[in-house]
C-alpha cells in the first residue's frame, strides 16, 4: 500500500511529490511552489496542515493520490507551537517551553476548528501518535509518559516510564515505534499498547546521519539533506527491520511529510 510524499523547502516554498510503493520503490509525481517560511507540515489523512511557528499563520490543502496538491483555506492559530501532532481528524499542540497544549480538529475541506485546551509537563523533546494514543519522550533524561486524546480533544494520561537518552528521531509505524541515532545509526523498536504501556522489542544497526525518516503504512523511507541520498524499508509487527531500495532525490527538502 504505502502511499504518497510531500516534499518542501521552506526558504523557497518548492514543493516535489512522489509515491512510496509497498515493494519500497519511489516514483517522482509533480512539482510546484507553495508559500515560504512554514515551519511544520501535518497529514490528516489526505488534508494537509501548514503552520508558521513565529506568526501563528495557518493554511490547509489536499494532496491527490496522483501527488496533486490543492489549496483549500487559510487561518490563524497562536504562535511559537513546538509540536503538531495528528491522531486521525484532530490535532494536538504542545509548547516544550511551558507545557502548555490545545487540540483541534480538521475537516475534510481543510477547515480547523479549535476543541480545547490544558497543560502538561515542559520539556518533552518528541511526541509521537499511535491511533489516538501519544508517546511524549524526553532525550535528556529517557523519561517517557503516554496518554491518549478522545474525538473531542480532551486529554487523559495513562502511564509513565524511562527508556534509553539520546534516541535523535522517534516515528511511528501503525502501533510499533522505531528509534533512531543520527551519529551511529543505532536503532531500537517497540510497541505501545492502547493502554500506554511500552513494550520493547528489537535493536539493530542502519547507515548513520539519515537528516528525515518518514513512515507510510509499515514502510520508511529515510533521506539525507546534505547528499539527497534515499533508502526505504519496513518494520514489521515484531519490530524487526526489513531494507529494500537506495536511490537518489535532490537535496536540502526540509519537510517531508507522508500522507496515506
Amino acid at each position: 500500500m504505502s502511499g504518497e510524499l510531500l516534499f518542501y523547502r521552506s526558504d523557497d516554498g518548492n514543493i516535489a511529490t512522489g509515491r512510496l510503493k509497498s515493494d519500497g520503490i519511489f516514483t517522482p509525481l509533480a512539482t510546484g511552489r507553495l508559500g515560504r517560511g512554514r515551519t511544520d507540515i501535518v497529514a490528516v489523512g489526505r488534508e494537509l496542515l501548514f503552520y508558521r511557528a513565529g506568526s501563528g499563520v495557518i493554511a490547509t490543502g489536499r494532496l491527490s493520490s496522483d501527488g496533486i496538491f490543492t489549496q483549500l483555506a487559510d487561518g490563524r492559530l497562536g504562535d511559537s507551537w513546538t509540536h503538531i501532532v495528528a491522531l486521525g481528524r484532530e490535532l494536538f499542540f504542545y509548547r516544550s517551553d511551558s507545557g502548555v497544549i490545545a487540540t483541534g480538529r480538521l475537516s475534510n475541506e481543510g477547515i480547523f476548528t479549535q476543541l480545547a485546551s490544558g497543560r502538561l509537563n515542559a520539556d518533552w523533546t518528541d511526541i509521537v501518535a499511535l491511533g489516538q494514543e501519544l508517546l511524549f519522550y524526553n532525550s535528556e533524561t529517557g523519561g517517557i509518559a503516554t496518554g491518549r486524546i478522545d474525538t473531542n480533544g480532551i486529554f487523559t494520561g495513562l502511564a509513565e516510564g524511562r527508556l534509553n537518552v539520546n534516541w535523535d528521531f522517534i516515528v511511528a509505524i501503525g502501533r510499533e515505534l522505531l528509534f533512531y541515532r543520527f551519529e551511529t545509526g543505532e536503532i531500537a523498536t517497540g510497541r505501545i499498547s492502547t493502554n500506554g504501556i511500552f513494550t520493547g522489542l528489537a535493536e539493530g544497526l542502519l547507515n548513520e546521519q539519515w537528516s528525515h525518516i518518514v513512515a507510510l503504512d509499515r514502510d520508511l523511507l529515510f533521506y539525507r539533506f546534505d547528499l539527497g541520498a534515499i533508502a526505504t524499508g519496513r518494520i514489521d509487527t515484531n519490530g524487526i527491520f526489513k531494507g529494500f531500495a537506495d536511490g537518489q532525490l535532490a537535496v536540502s527538502w526540509g519537510i517531508i511529510t507522508g500522507v496515506v
